[in-house]
């Protein structure tokens, strides 16, 4: 790492033990003013929601398209991170805005959450985050969810936890089934991650390019959270499980990926089935 890298990570490491590791846990667990508070706003949340039973959950992967989004804008969608820098180039916008990695969170301006109505992020990470309008979910560890919701039957809700599965989609899977999802599109999600080099286990550095949608999503030498692929596809086994134990059948879209979780489809029999929903006329499959 270089020298301005090295003030970044040392920012972070800063403000993130304080904030992330005390301050933030303590308050979302025993403030019980501020408790309430969030679960009455969840409440609200889901009910500006109501009646939609299709979501649209976005990745950012390189395969993510904006005519894509274009043609699927009919049905609501919850999109994370840097995704704003898409709307220069479509009038698509996601209906829920999510951010969970913490390290992005200390390097995005206040400014960035400015085309978003409202953040929804991990309890834990909330004093990380600069956006003016906050909601957050209890975060829970992977072992927990899957005691919780998988192994379990306990109620998916924020206020319960939403667990990370090392991928900020995993959560918006479980959001959008908290919001009434029945059905669950799942695109941009390429899961690879060619241009990366390992710092440790924990952070690696970019070497710019292709690993999103927009080549200057991270920039060359920008320090990052390493994708833990075996955790990612453990989380995504797990949303998987979940959904099914609640009768939501969730269908990967993207144009191109490595992840085989889920069931298999493609944009264009997605807009046709959502063409047809529209209508009356009886969906296929």
């Amino acid at each position: 790492m270089n020298f301005d890298q090295m003030r970044v990570m040392a920012g972070f490491y800063c403000k993130a033990v304080p904030m992330m590791k005390v301050v933030g846990p303590l308050n979302a667990r025993f403030n019980r003013s501020f408790q309430r508070a969030r679960a009455e706003r969840w409440e609200a949340l889901r009910q500006s929601l109501a009646g939609h039973d299709t979501w649209l959950v976005v990745g950012n992967g390189p395969s993510l398209r904006f005519e894509d989004l274009e043609a699927l804008s009919g049905i609501p969608a919850i999109a994370s991170n840097k995704i704003n820098l898409v709307f220069p180039k479509t009038s698509w916008r996601p209906r829920l805005y999510t951010i969970g990695d913490s390290l992005l969170m200390h390097k995005l301006p206040a400014a960035h959450y400015e085309d978003f109505g409202q953040a929804l992020l991990p309890d834990v990470y909330r004093f990380m985050c600069r956006a003016r309008d906050a909601l957050t979910w209890r975060f829970i560890s992977d072992p927990e969810g899957e005691r919780k919701y998988v192994s379990g039957n306990e109620e998916l809700s924020p206020t319960n936890g939403f667990f990370a599965g090392h991928t900020i989609t995993v959560p918006n899977i479980e959001l959008a089934i908290w919001a009434g999802a029945k059905r669950i599109y799942v695109i941009g999600v390429d899961h690879s991650y060619k241009r990366e080099s390992v710092v440790n286990a924990k952070r690696s550095t970019h070497a710019g390019g292709a690993d999103h949608f927009d080549p200057n999503y991270r920039k060359p030498g920008e320090v990052v959270n390493t994708a833990p692929i075996d955790g990612m596809e453990r989380g995504y086994h797990y949303a998987r499980v979940l959904a099914d134990k609640r009768g939501v059948e969730v269908i990967n879209i993207s144009r191109q990926t490595a992840l085989t979780t889920f069931a298999r489809g493609t944009v264009e029999e997605a807009v046709s089935a959502i063409g047809a929903r529209e209508t009356g006329a009886p969906l296929a499959g």
